[in-house]
């Protein structure tokens, strides 16, 4: 079976310190890419099109593409053994009781599209427009589309000229659930006046719409992380002469000099085994033209800090030798607030019979290798809605006083609830031996920011994330009228047959119980962005990291691609996106001193 052909450091990298003799050719590559996950498995197949140019990819964790990781549910959980999840503590947040959340990345070739939710939503065109009016010139949606369109292939939306039908991301709807209870449910919130629309991804959907979800499965049931559809064993193997990919390797710090004129520029990486026991030597590569930081939301803002390039009063109290102050490095961290309604359902309508019933479980299991078809072979959510909550009346219905209202090209006007339901217990709370569904109202809008700072100096230790969760009480207003919306759509659910018994819900309707019900229930959904965020200046009114062409301000030869570079989160699951940055970014660089 062919395999993506992994290397080590001392496979492409020269041991430090670097010996004079060794041929710097032998360690120096076009494009150095830190970090192959969601994006940066993306960027790497793009850039490495081109037959002159040499790319070299290090990547954390492993290539791991193993059975359990391509099967849709299995892989979906992080808790599970085997696990490419790395989870972290967050730090406790004093507006929120305390609250101290768990945060999660994928560490693995593919990253966190290994292990998410596979949920394919770009977000509504409002969002990008607002990118455009914060002053980000060719970020407007019609500027994004395009890329969206390149990297995906829809086996649901054929006949859509705003879908892709020719990239090598599959993605397709379940129009239908294995859950009789999903019936009653959504129609319960099509009773609350959302529209039941088609494709959520397509540009002229309402602001407030209910809709099948887009999943990266393909035709053989079979996860279709980023990977697998721009990195297969096939196209590596074809390009292994320039396209190197090392992976279990821990990337410590970049090369970052100052050069005759003054002017900064990266020209290299230090990095290591990230098995502390395999990394008694650092190894050292060098970049012929640029570096592109994709690690994460998380990890791009350390790497920077590490290297030097933060807020100059941290780095200093980290004993970090500061060569740029840059703000907003690691700060203006976002990410979507959830608070899940629990309720116990028969074992049939939830993900939990297979916990529960030896028989059940080997059924599925069967139903899945011998026709690809069952429970692990879908997602355990196949619907969402999206609502913006000023047009919620008293009684948690859409009422719009204008067509206008719903038009989601406007920025004005972009949904900041998300409704799904889910039939899985999304808390903490151990519930064994019962059947659990989950209405997750999600705050997509959220005005609080948190901020990634170094814990310690050494490159080993994860990061302090602050999620700053509430930090702008204004994000109570919205969230609950998503929970009441929640509540309405659970009673009129009942009263459509659905069999919902409340197990964790707020005691009553007030803004005190359900502010109380927020902060002890809330979740962090792991889409983490804005920590290197786009605009026009360092310092200033809206400081910045990185420039419209994703270069890091004040250091040439270095540019970041990941969802740290969003100006504002999107109200979308950010997996899309993420690659809609990539693919531009792909372009940015084949295009840089062209005229």
């Amino acid at each position: 079976m062919l395999k993506v052909p992994e290397l080590r450091p001392q496979d492409v990298g020269t041991p430090v310190p670097v010996d004079a003799k060794v041929p710097v050719d032998t360690y120096t590559y076009d494009y150095i890419i830190v970090g192959g996950g969601t994006a940066g498995s993306v960027l790497a197949s793009r850039l490495s099109e081109d037959p002159s140019v040499s790319v070299l990819v290090i990547e954390q964790g492993p290539g791991a593409d193993t059975w359990a990781s391509r099967v849709p549910v299995i892989s979906g959980n992080p808790f599970r053994s085997g696990t490419l999840a790395a989870m972290w503590w967050a730090l406790p947040m004093p507006q929120v009781d305390g609250r101290a959340l768990q945060v999660m990345r994928g560490e693995a070739l593919g990253g966190t599209s290994r292990i998410n939710a596979l949920l394919y939503t770009r977000g509504v065109p409002g969002e990008y427009n607002r990118w455009a009016e914060l002053g980000c010139e060719g970020w407007g949606y019609t500027d994004l589309e395009p890329y969206f369109i390149i990297s995906e292939k829809t086996l649901s939306h054929p006949a859509s000229k705003f879908r892709g039908k020719k990239g090598p991301w599959v993605n397709r709807q379940f129009s239908t659930s294995p859950y009789k209870i999903m019936k009653p449910v959504t129609d319960a919130i099509c009773g609350a006046n959302i529209a039941r629309v088609d494709d959520l991804n397509d540009p002229a959907t309402p602001a407030a719409a209910l809709g099948a979800l887009d999943v990266i499965i393909d035709g053989d049931s079979r996860r279709t992380s980023t990977n697998r559809a721009f990195l297969p064993a096939k196209l590596t193997s074809d390009r292994a002469a320039r396209l190197k990919i090392c992976t279990n390797s821990l990337v410590l710090r970049l090369d970052v000099a100052r050069e005759v004129d003054g002017a900064l520029r990266a020209r290299g990486v230090y990095f290591e085994a990230t098995n502390p026991r395999s990394a008694a030597q650092t190894f050292y590569a060098q970049a012929r033209r640029e570096i592109v930081l994709s690690a994460g939301a998380l990890g791009s803002p350390q790497i920077l800090m590490l290297s030097g390039i933060g807020p100059k009063e941290h780095l200093e109290h980290k004993d970090v030798p500061v060569l740029l102050d840059v703000p907003a490095v690691g700060s203006y961290l976002q990410d979507h607030i959830s608070v899940p309604l629990t309720y116990e359902v028969p074992l049939s309508d939830s993900l939990h019979q297979l916990e529960n019933s030896t028989f059940a479980a080997l059924k599925a299991v069967a139903s899945y290798l011998l026709a690809g078809r069952g429970i692990l072979s879908a997602p355990f959510q196949n619907v969402t809605s999206l609502v913006p909550s000023w047009l919620l009346d008293d009684d948690s219905r859409v009422v719009a006083h204008d067509p206008t209202d719903l038009d989601a090209t406007v920025p004005g006007n972009c949904p900041d609830i998300e409704l799904m339901p889910i039939a899985n217990n999304c808390t903490d709370a151990d519930i064994p031996g019962k059947g659990v569904f989950t209405l997750l109202p999600t705050l997509i809008r959220p005005k609080s920011r948190g901020s990634v700072r170094l814990a310690t100096s050494n490159p080993r230790g994860r990061p302090d994330v602050d999620l700053g969760f509430f930090d702008d009480p204004d994000d109570y207003v919205p969230l609950r009228k998503g929970i009441r919306l929640a509540l309405r759509v659970a009673a009129d659910a009942r009263a459509r047959g659905a069999p919902l018994t409340d197990l964790i819900v707020p005691e009553s309707t007030s803004d005190q119980e359900i502010d109380r019900f927020i902060r002890k229930n809330l979740r962090d959904t792991f889409h983490y962005t804005s920590t290197c965020r786009m605009g026009s200046q360092i310092h200033g009114e809206r400081p910045s990291v990185v420039d419209g062409y994703l270069r890091v301000h004040g250091v040439h030869g270095l540019r970041v691609c990941d969802t740290s570079v969003f100006p504002d989160i999107v109200g979308a699951h950010t997996m899309a996106p993420a690659v809609m940055v990539a693919e531009k970014c792909a372009d940015l660089i084949k295009n840089a001193g062209k005229t």
